[in-house]
């Protein structure tokens, strides 16, 4: 099972940058979820974490189709409302491309249209959807069962949680607030990354 963080928009960015160096060696994907910098902000803020050491292949840009390309990261993660994934693919075929979805038929479509891998939620309660139900692990179950992709289960991920994602075939959680919202992101996404190898050492 993989571990994602997720960054929150809400972070210093010097601190930013030290706190995603920190927890690199402990997650596989870390998302770069700035929606508060502009194009040209959110390209600095790549490379200077490049510049900085962190592992492109641990990055994943969000919803910038062309940073990138000119960073040479290699992932990308769109919003639901994207709906040309197909297009992207086809002008960079090797960039590994997922999408968030909140729905089945969001996430059939997502594969129909080319995408790697689908991240679905929020799965569980959390501040950042206040007064939104969750989905639960029911719907999710029923789109890891409908579909052929991965599926990467957010929203509200504790690591006392991480065990109910066992026997469901999910390929991986994704974390935010239980990490960037730490008093420790590195002690948490090391806790994360133990809870995680618990269940890969029992399959």
């Amino acid at each position: 099972m993989q571990l994602y963080a997720v960054t929150n928009g809400e972070t210093e960015e010097t601190k930013l940058i030290n706190t995603i160096l920190a927890i690199a060696p402990f997650v596989d994907h870390i998302i770069l979820r700035e929606k508060q910098k502009s194009r040209f902000e959110y390209s600095q803020f790549v490379q200077e974490l490049i510049n900085s050491g962190a592992p492109k292949e641990v990055l994943c840009v969000h919803t910038h189709v062309k940073i990138p390309f000119l960073t040479g990261v290699n992932q990308l993660h769109m919003p639901e409302y994207c709906t040309n994934i197909g297009e992207i693919k086809r002008l960079f075929p090797s960039l590994r491309v997922g999408r968030s979805v909140h729905s089945l038929e969001a996430a059939k479509y997502a594969e129909n249209n080319g995408a790697d891998y689908v991240m679905f939620g929020h799965i569980y309660q959390t501040d950042s959807k206040p007064g939104i139900k969750p989905r639960g692990l029911y719907q999710l179950e029923q789109i890891i069962h409908a579909i052929t992709i991965p599926v990467i289960a957010i929203g509200g991920i504790t690591g006392d949680r991480v065990s109910d994602f066992k026997d469901i075939g999910v390929t991986g959680v994704a974390v935010m607030s239980g990490i960037f919202s730490a008093s420790c992101p590195k002690t948490a996404a090391m806790s994360l990354r133990k809870e995680v190898e618990k269940i890969e050492v029992s399959l």
